[in-house]
């Protein structure tokens, strides 16, 4: 295998994208590099994103600068030069590149990313994938792109299967992810099942995740150090960001919990039916099916919920509320306020050493959510006290509320997570607030009869649980995955 500055050298011969006039903004910029030939001048690397009318679209442009202009700030150059193709990029008999593109993420512009962007990104690397023209090269990366809501878990478990390398060693494997946080969770239930006690750390594979979801809450929550306190809308987009930490970031493993379900639950999912149907309407219900399939456990690395949370995100995927588009979460959420349910439900929680086992002292419940992450969006903030991959996982909670107080709270989530600060007077004259504690495990048993108010979340995924039964949520000490992390 040719040295890194060696291929560095081979890629700007061979497969630099053509030169682009013009000025660019340093929040644009992906990486920069000397010369090959000239050490006065820099070659740089930016993204530029679109969003007009028609949606949005992706150009990756290849600049050259001399080193003596003064337009650019020399140390903020040398905080984005590379001089080597991170090995976690370069195959070996030891490791294998994927790209994973999920074209059902978000608003399904993963496929346009990869095409217009990342592609023509590692193709300034000399990396191809192995169905091009350079399949014969050995840096070459295997391409896969989703066919169905089933794909990405299928990829983990022949990650499982193909974990033995040449002369029985462990083979490695990176994960580039452009997708939201479901396809990390599925990669992390396609692979966990298969782990054992013994396996070494070595044999996680990597992820370097892209965020082109709905709320990306990992990548977020991984990033947030990097974004600036005040105007969101100044630095770089979280896409730059992402192919920034793909080329300077550092593996770490990805802290998870295990969810346990009482017999009886089942998750719920909502599959189209055939296009070629011409006798349904696209945007009718009776064009989507309902499915159930019996659960167990799941494995999740973001947030399991019961109560407001969760009702939000199962019925705004419903076929119901889905013909509305992203309206549809706000649709949801004022039809849940307007109804206010009480969710009767106990919980029990395991306190952050594991020394002291209690019940919050409230049976009716209007918020009860246990996260592992700071935020669930970029701009709201779950869990203020979260650090990146801290792996505590950390329980915020409320009882009955009205509808304005629980609006005001997730304002406040919004505010930096001053939501986890407030306190006022109940109904009875007592002091209300909103609980945040650190935990290692939680148990939430339903005690509902109506099905509709017995559905938790676990990272996107639906479960309905039986009148009386439960889900527990336990800190898991195992690692499954690795994932690429920003250098702070």
């Amino acid at each position: 295998m040719a040295t890194a500055p060696g291929a560095l050298v081979a890629a700007e011969k061979a497969a630099a994208p053509p030169v682009q006039g013009g000025d660019f903004e340093i929040n644009e910029v992906v990486y920069v590099r000397k010369h090959v030939t000239s050490e006065n001048w820099y070659e740089v690397l930016s993204l530029q994103e679109t969003v007009n009318e028609s949606g949005s679209s992706f150009n990756l442009l290849h600049h050259r600068v001399p080193e003596a202009s003064g337009q650019y700030a020399k140390d903020v150059f040398d905080e984005l030069l590379i001089t080597t193709i991170p090995e976690y990029l370069r195959n070996a008999p030891s490791r294998k590149v994927h790209v994973v593109v999920s074209t059902g993420s978000g608003t399904g512009l993963a496929l346009d990313f990869y095409q217009y962007a990342l592609k023509p990104l590692l193709k300034s690397l000399g990396l191809s994938s192995e169905d091009t023209e350079l399949g014969s090269n050995q840096d070459a990366y295997a391409l896969t792109i989703t066919q169905d809501s089933h794909s990405i878990r299928r990829f983990a478990r022949d990650l499982s299967i193909s974990s033995n390398g040449l002369n029985d060693k462990i083979l490695q494997h990176t994960i580039i992810l452009l997708s939201g946080d479901g396809g990390t969770i599925e990669l992390l239930n396609g692979k966990a099942p298969g782990d054992t006690i013994d396996d070494l750390d070595v044999s996680q594979p990597l992820i370097a995740t892209l965020p082109l979801g709905t709320g990306n809450a990992l990548f977020h929550s991984l990033h947030k150090p990097l974004y600036p306190d005040s105007d969101e809308t100044n630095g770089p987009t979280p896409l730059v960001l992402g192919l920034r930490t793909l080329l300077r970031g550092r593996p770490k493993p990805l802290p998870s919990f295990e969810v346990n379900f009482s017999p009886g639950s089942r998750t719920i999912t909502y599959s189209k039916l055939d296009d070629n149907n011409t006798n349904v309407p696209p945007d009718s219900n009776d064009n989507f099916k309902e499915q159930f399939d019996t659960i167990s456990h799941l494995h999740g690395a973001i947030v399991a919920s019961y109560g407001f949370h969760s009702q939000l995100v199962w019925e705004s995927d419903t076929p119901e509320y889905r013909k509305h588009g992203s309206n549809r979460f706000q649709m949801v959420a004022a039809e849940l306020l307007k109804e206010n349910h009480e969710y009767n439900a106990s919980v029990e929680i395991v306190s952050r050493d594991g020394s002291t086992q209690s019940q919050l002292d409230r049976e009716k419940h209007a918020y009860i959510l246990a996260t592992l992450v700071s935020n669930l969006e970029k701009t709201f903030t779950i869990s203020p006290a979260s650090r990146p991959l801290d792996g505590q996982l950390r329980l915020v909670h409320f009882g009955p509320v009205p509808a304005k107080k629980v609006m005001d709270i997730m304002i406040q989530a919004y505010n930096n997570g001053k939501h986890v600060d407030m306190e006022w007077e109940g109904t009875k004259g007592e002091t209300e607030k909103v609980g945040y504690v650190d935990v290692q495990d939680v148990k939430v048993t339903t005690h509902e009869k109506d099905a509709r108010w017995r559905k938790v979340c676990i990272d996107g995924t639906i479960v309905e649980i039986p009148e009386g039964g439960s889900m527990a949520v336990t800190t898991e000490t195992k690692h499954h995955l690795q994932v690429l992390a920003p250098w702070l």
